[in-house]
């Protein structure tokens, strides 16, 4: 029905059942903009005479998809793609899946499901949220962050219970892509069609549509390997070389469908693509973004990333920018076609193609599975050794945090002391002196007589000097290390402004990260409090130091419950220097800085 209206004749005639369910937010409990545009091929009214679409025809509808599903039908939508891509299944029974005459059924099978998972309402309140080898660190940006902020209790409650679900019910245990498929499904799903639509995608352990085993995946990071090595072999050699293209380099795409890469409404996009086409989808759509990315960062490829992290930093500011245009990649490179004497043939390979190479690939996963790390462990940062003794950064796991906060560019250096108070001295013009020529820094220091051998400092992304103007930007942090390590950022101000053209919240920011850092004669601080105080102040022989509530650090309890000013005993500071030649990092550690400006 090409987004018309239906008639009032056959609004008389029509079962009330047969009507397609409408999308609800379950995850953040936001309105969903209810809106079909005319013209647009999507049926204003869907039912299951008119179809959620003006063509009935699969190639047609996926073509739809590409082009994007309204929020309001992506529950219907999503489940019908999902259920139609089994064989085996009648289109009308698919087309059910989307109705609310399934409603009740779904709600009832649901119900069973929580009911053997939780007897008690006390087993729900101890349950935690499976991660499914996404691993802890992925998980937490989930819950605080990339989707759409931090998820709060009721969203969280949810996704518990549908990867429990998934778990106890279905019997799958290894799934990195399903906790990020989950909160998306969520948002335009109940619990018990996101469940059903997750049971569907792993019937019968096939890939089509999620890894579900160890030897899955594996065999998922060696296809898209190969695909990069027969599409795009410049961007593969590129990518090999920095290890981008193993399992653990890959994380960003397939263990995290894309969602720390791209803006969320681009996200949704292609979880409108896959939907209709599984993973098929995430192979086409993923190296193709990873070669357009490397036309567009360039030489500064080779030249700035010493890691896969530092690679996946530029894909995601070259996706943020304004040169990329979603749709035209879509429709030029991801879908696109290039002409040989004469002929048209697709940029990127078959569906049955890539579903035997995956096939092969899952023969040398098998062989392979104990030799490859699926997870990107941080690296400990290294230690200089010279002639002042280390003390304060001697403990491994200390510098494993230090390394886990810090940017990508730096977490592959070692820590090189320059200044230390019981070699150098106690005073802020020492201090300085040491510092002169180090843009990045770790300051270090002892609190005495918390009876918890406490270590805090701040990282300051430039040169200590006397300017109590305030300088630094908003890379600073503070940390405790000891005990309970914990590193405290700086936020921005934000204001959110819901958007339902974009599916995503507008934030728009009130940056004052310029006076993060401020020193003067007789003091060292960062982080500027609201009463005059500072996150973090050192006096001028750096024997006292004070803490309190500072703007946009969250750092309230920085050295202990209650403690504000304290004692310092040893005071150390460390500059950055490369592991292959010992050289400095002291210019600029962001290689894409105004890059896509």
């Amino acid at each position: 029905m090409d987004g018309s209206f239906i008639s009032e004749v056959e609004q008389l005639s029509m079962n009330p059942l047969d009507l397609f369910v409408s999308s609800i937010d379950t995850l953040r409990s936001l309105p969903i903009d209810q809106h079909v545009p005319r013209n647009s091929g999507w049926s204003a009214r869907p039912s299951r005479a008119s179809g959620i679409a003006a063509s009935h025809e699969k190639e047609e509808i996926r073509a739809l998809c590409r082009r994007g599903i309204p929020p309001c039908l992506r529950c219907a939508a999503w489940i019908i793609n999902v259920f139609s891509a089994d064989p085996n299944l009648p289109q009308s029974a698919a087309d059910e899946y989307g109705t609310l005459a399934k409603v009740r059924v779904l709600d009832h099978g649901w119900s069973l499901v929580l009911q053997s998972m939780f007897p008690d309402e006390s087993d729900l309140e101890r349950a935690d949220v499976l991660d499914f080898g996404v691993g802890g660190d992925h998980l937490v940006n989930i819950l605080l962050r990339d989707h759409g902020g931090e998820i709060h209790h009721k969203g969280v409650r949810s996704l518990i219970v549908l990867l429990h679900g998934v778990r106890d019910s279905l019997g799958v245990e290894f799934c990195p892509l399903l906790p990020d498929i989950s909160c998306l499904l969520l948002s335009f799903m109940p619990e018990s069609y996101a469940f059903a639509t997750i049971r569907q995608m792993v019937m019968d352990d096939s890939p089509y549509f999620l890894a579900v085993s160890r030897v899955q995946h594996l065999a998922w990071c060696k296809t898209f390997s190969d695909l990069m090595r027969r599409c795009f072999p410049q961007t593969h050699l590129v990518m090999e070389q920095i290890g981008a293209l193993t399992p653990a380099g890959l994380e960003p795409i397939l263990k995290r469908f894309f969602v720390p890469l791209l803006r969320r409404k681009h996200v949704l996009r292609i979880m409108d693509i896959f939907t209709g086409e599984g993973a098929h989808a995430i192979f086409r759509i993923g190296t193709t973004l990873c070669c357009l990315s490397h036309a567009h960062l360039g030489d500064s490829v080779r030249e700035n990333c010493e890691n896969a992290a530092v690679f996946w930093e530029g894909v995601r500011r070259f996706a943020h920018s304004k040169h990329f245009h979603f749709d035209l990649f879509l429709e030029h490179q991801a879908y696109g076609v290039q002409k040989r004497y004469m002929i048209s043939r697709p940029i990127f390979p078959r569906p049955d193609f890539v579903d035997r190479m995956m096939s092969e690939n899952e023969t040398w996963a098998e062989a392979n599975q104990d030799n490859l790390p699926i997870h990107a462990d941080t690296k400990t940062l290294g230690l200089v050794e010279g002639p002042i003794p280390i003390e304060l950064a001697k403990d491994s796991s200390g510098r494993l945090s230090l390394a886990k906060w810090l940017p990508p560019v730096l977490q592959s250096t070692k820590l090189d002391l320059i200044y230390s108070s019981n070699h150098h001295g106690r005073s802020v013009e020492m201090f300085y002196r040491c510092c002169a020529s180090s843009k990045h820094t770790i300051t270090m220091m002892e609190v005495l007589d918390t009876g918890d051998d406490t270590i805090i400092g701040m990282y300051a992304t430039h040169r200590w000097r006397n300017n109590p103007e305030g300088y630094g930007d908003g890379g600073c942090f503070l940390f405790r290390l000891r005990p309970n390590p914990e590193c405290f950022r700086y936020k921005t101000k934000e204001m959110h402004i819901h958007s339902f053209d974009d599916a995503e919240d507008v934030t728009t920011s009130l940056n004052d990260a310029g006076q993060l850092m401020i020193s003067g004669d007789n003091f060292i601080s960062m982080g500027v409090g609201e009463d005059g105080s500072s996150g973090l102040r050192l006096n001028d022989d750096l024997t006292r130091g004070s803490t309190s509530n500072s703007i946009g650090f969250e750092s309230k309890e920085l050295v202990g419950k209650g403690i504000q000013v304290f004692e310092v005993g040893l005071v150390e500071v460390y500059r950055f220097v490369r592991e292959v030649d010992n050289k400095p990092v002291d210019g600029d550690i962001d290689p894409w800085r105004g890059k896509f400006d």
